[in-house]
């Protein structure tokens, strides 16, 4: 069990906790719960069976508390979106390596048109 250091006062921020989904988390739980709830209920009055209806459900609570899990935890605020964008200019590069693009993904960025002198 990890020991934490904390001051003798009241100056911490409360920040609600379930399980590993801790602070702006939470919400993702919520959502995750509900997502549940309504994919079950379809299941269950399109008259699929329980069992496969239940591991159907929870497939998205499951996804959420991964991606809780992998990208928020212990990571910094912009990991997640880091991460994303790595990935896509990955996919820009091989396509560009592939020959499925005319030009490299770094001349993609759009410069910003200079300012007029009269603004200075």
């Amino acid at each position: 069990m990890l020991l934490e250091l904390h001051s003798n006062d009241n100056a911490r921020e409360g920040r609600p906790g379930v399980w590993i989904f801790q602070g702006n988390s939470v919400v993702l739980l919520v959502a995750g719960v509900a997502v549940f709830v309504a994919l079950f209920r379809i299941l269950a009055a399109a008259q699929v069976d329980w069992p496969f209806a239940l591991g159907l459900s929870l497939i998205p609570l499951l996804l959420l508390a991964a991606y809780v899990h992998l990208m928020v935890n212990g990571r910094a605020p912009s990991y997640a979106t880091d991460v994303l964008l790595f990935a896509i200019w990955r996919v820009k590069v091989a396509a560009y390596l592939a020959g499925a693009l005319d030009r490299p993904p770094q001349f993609w960025v759009k410069g910003t048109r200079p300012r007029h002198p009269g603004e200075f």
